[in-house]
């Protein structure tokens, strides 16, 4: 009866021992009769020992548990059986104890009295096992110690080997199937050895092996309750292959069925070594990158964080809640690098999306999946996410990508004003000169988009200010000093713009070249310097061949200064071309019609509006430009965003085309004009400009009746379509219609204030009406816009951030 009861005692002390219950540990040990007082005594030093380093403050253990645990194994070790494992286990606890205890050669010879790779291979139990794998462990971080500390001539390889026998041991301890039952972790120094060994084979210069070797025990570790090292092992390995390892260094992975199907020699049973547990696979898929590899693993680390991370908030998961807050950055982090690294922003925002759980507090992940939901093109989205963010805890680079989004992509330019006003108040003296960009850019942006006068006003007076402020607290930004001279530019302060634009040509920084030459070109030309704005364009042209409004803007320049021949001859050498490369190099199925180009390309997309930006300039001189600056409602965002730039779409061609097409006019070849319109038509069926541009050529050939439906047209399609005011105001006077003159004209003024033909055709009106006051004033408001009016309106430049 006795005896089944210790046998009870023992096996109830065994599983404590395996699933470190320590405080029934010392009560089952107690239990034990004198025939196993070995083992009692090696489990209460064990429990002792344990207990000690889990209990330690401030980095410093108990010198009286120490002490007590040093007796107990003095008394597993008086018996001096030393075929028995209880003494074995008591030798290697005794080792482990003085590398506690900072005594590292002692700790070496105490491992001396036993062979462990003999023991291996001896049939051990589980917890005799566990401490020789505890045993290879401490041995070699000693031989570490005194490597560093003695300089001792230790072989690196041999650190290795026990640490790598000590990760064997442990996770054919946890592949076992004699432990189903049993409630168990890998210990943190078998963890630590595992990663160990193979942080010092790439420290010395075994990337190749100490790569195979983590591939090979992900694979091995696919046991369970182990998934927490799985994650630790995808997480280095990411690291080691995203930071570490060069593309043309990478060891590609072989195929299953060679050899050494892992990429590297086999870990098998060479020098006695444990060999683990491996699952079998089929179908498995096989990486043939570094980056498919990298992506692979972090995406199973991610599917593991997942499942396991702990999202409690309860106190006694705080530091498991702050290891899975830990693991999760990392992960993160290391998809976002290698994710952004190849534009899969998409995929990004849905990985983010689903570890928002783990966000509790910490805004770091809400962070990144704004910012990846607006590099995924999700602009509202992901601005209403950051501003969330930003209401949680205030942040000024936030509040910045916040308005630059609302500016650039959304239109919310009151939003925009808000969040840059708010964040003025914060003690941020480094930023403050981007907040008042930015809030300066917007109130720009409002002049463009609202109709009434007194509104324009006070949103561009508000602009300039806020610029200047800008400028006063960093005199040196390139943005600006770019958006300060533009926007004193538009208000019609052309001397002061030209000092700040030449002040950004000294040092661009990342303000594009052309963007800055074309706007000192643009100012050049409403001085009525013409030849000097050409020669600025043809000069930045040599670098910048393709860009689309450098070109119109030379076009122009030459009709003005060199004649309509000289233009129409760079329309065919270098506008015709460009029209080919952004239709894709299709040739069309027509035979040319004009005298200056052999085939003519033109895209079949029918889309239904068209930037007002792309406009007309009715007169051969500086300030011939009536191009409407007030954006139509339906205006695509893409085709407005990419007038001046060299993408291949729709909205760059017709403006090429419609370039073409006024050159032809105030050259006379009206035939050729048409058929360039035509070519508008083809792109933009509803676009109010072909009516328009059907309407001057109507007017140019006498029919004055369709004329005036064709501008009535254009007006009704956009009705704040200035250059459509302007020319259907002066038909009018024309027709001998002077009340329906007056009002045209009017709304022309009232849409676009600067706009010299309206009050100077008003003005011819009053004349002719003997109302010379009001003649008068409208004449000299004609003279005064007149004076500042480049060849083309600054709303071509880039205005964005």
């Amino acid at each position: 009866m006795a005896s089944k009861q210790y046998n009870k005692i023992n096996e109830l002390l065994e599983r404590a021992r395996i699933e470190g219950d320590w405080g029934n540990v010392s009560q089952y040990a107690q239990a034990l009769p004198n025939e196993q007082s070995t083992l009692r005594f090696v489990s209460l030093a064990e429990c002792m020992l344990e207990q000690t380093l889990t209990s330690r403050e401030n980095g410093r253990y108990s010198y009286d548990s120490l002490h007590l645990a040093k007796d107990y194994l003095n008394k597993a070790l008086a018996h001096q059986d030393k075929t028995n494992q209880s003494y074995k286990e008591a030798i290697l606890l005794q080792a482990k104890m003085f590398y506690v205890q900072g005594k590292f050669q002692e700790c070496l010879d105490t491992l001396s009295q036993v062979d462990l790779d003999l023991m291996k291979k001896e049939c051990l139990s589980f917890n005799v096992s566990r401490a020789l794998a505890d045993a290879y462990v401490y041995k070699g971080m000693s031989m570490e110690q005194l490597r560093e500390l003695l300089s001792a001539s230790i072989e690196i390889e041999g650190i290795i080997e026990c640490y790598e026998s000590a990760a064997d041991l442990g996770l054919a301890l946890m592949g076992s199937t004699t432990r189903s039952s049993f409630n168990l972790t890998l210990s943190g120094v078998l963890e630590m050895a595992l990663l160990r060994s193979i942080l010092l084979q790439m420290k010395h210069g075994q990337v190749d092996k100490g790569l195979a070797r983590l591939r090979r025990v992900l694979q091995l570790a696919d046991v369970q309750g182990l998934d927490g090292l799985r994650v630790k092992l995808c997480i280095t390995l990411g690291q080691v292959l995203i930071q570490g390892v060069p593309d043309t260094a990478w060891p590609p992975i072989v195929s299953r069925d060679s050899p050494t199907a892992d990429g590297m020699p086999k870990i098998g049973p060479s020098k006695g070594r444990a060999t683990p547990i491996q699952k079998k696979y089929e179908s498995m898929f096989c990486p043939c990158n570094k980056a498919e590899e990298a992506l692979l693993i972090l995406l199973i680390g991610q599917a593991l964080l997942y499942k396991e991370g702990c999202v409690s908030l309860h106190e006694e998961d705080a530091v498991m809640c702050a290891q899975t807050n830990r693991q999760t950055h990392s992960l993160l982090n290391m998809m976002v690098l290698l994710m952004g690294r190849f534009g899969q922003y998409r995929a990004l925002a849905d990985t983010l999306e689903k570890f928002l759980k783990f966000s509790y507090e910490d805004l770091h992940i809400c962070k990144q999946f704004g910012l990846a939901l607006l590099s995924s093109g999700q602009y509202s989205r992901g601005a209403a996410v950051l501003e969330k963010c930003h209401e949680a805890k205030a942040d000024i680079p936030i509040a910045l990508t916040i308005a630059k989004t609302y500016i650039n992509h959304l239109q919310r330019y009151e939003k925009a004003i808000s969040i840059c006003t708010a964040c003025l108040d914060m003690d941020s003296k480094h930023l403050r000169s981007r907040l008042y960009l930015y809030k300066g850019i917007a109130e720009a942006a409002l002049t463009r988009s609202t109709g009434q006068r007194t509104t324009v006003n006070s949103y561009s007076k508000a602009a300039v200010e806020s610029l200047y402020k800008a400028y006063s607290l960093d005199p040196n930004c390139p943005h600006i000093l770019y958006h300060l001279a533009l926007r004193l530019a538009t208000v019609g302060e052309i001397r002061k713009s030209v000092r700040f634009a030449r002040k950004v040509a000294e040092n661009p920084g990342v303000v594009q070249m052309a963007d800055i030459a074309h706007l000192l070109a643009l100012l050049f030309s409403a001085q009525h310097k013409g030849e000097e704005a050409l020669s600025i364009v043809e000069l930045y042209l040599i670098d910048y061949p393709d860009n689309l409004n450098l070109l119109i803007t030379r076009v122009l320049l030459e009709r003005v200064v060199d004649g309509p021949a000289k233009a129409l001859v760079t329309c065919k050498e270098v506008l015709i071309p460009l029209i080919e490369r952004l239709s894709g190099g299709m040739p069309r199925d027509d035979q040319t019609f004009l005298p200056y180009s052999d085939q003519w390309t033109s895209g079949k997309f029918q889309l239904t509006q068209w930037s007002d930006r792309v406009s007309t300039h009715t007169t051969a001189s500086f300030s011939g430009s009536t191009m409407g600056t007030l954006p139509a409602e339906s205006i695509s965002e893409s085709i407005d965003s990419a007038v001046g730039c060299d993408q291949s779409n729709w909205g760059s061609q017709a403006e090429v085309w419609y370039t073409i097409a006024d050159v032809f006019l105030s050259d006379g070849m009206l035939p050729d004009s048409q058929k360039c319109v035509d070519e508008v038509r083809q792109l933009f069926p509803l676009s109010h400009l072909v009516s328009y541009m059907n309407g001057r050529i109507r007017e140019a050939e006498g029919q004055l009746d369709e004329a005036e439906q064709q501008y009535i047209n254009s007006v009704t399609l956009s009705p704040r379509h200035v250059p459509s005011l302007v020319a259907l105001g002066r038909l009018q006077i024309d027709l001998g219609k002077p009340l329906l003159a007056e009002h045209y004209l009017t709304e022309a003024t009232k849409a676009k204030p600067d706009q010299f033909e309206a009050w100077h055709h008003l003005g011819l009106l009053h004349q002719g009406q003997e109302n010379h006051q009001q003649a008068t004033e409208c004449f000299l408001t004609s003279l005064r816009f007149e004076s500042t009016s480049p060849i083309r309106p600054y709303t071509v430049l880039q205005w964005k951030i």
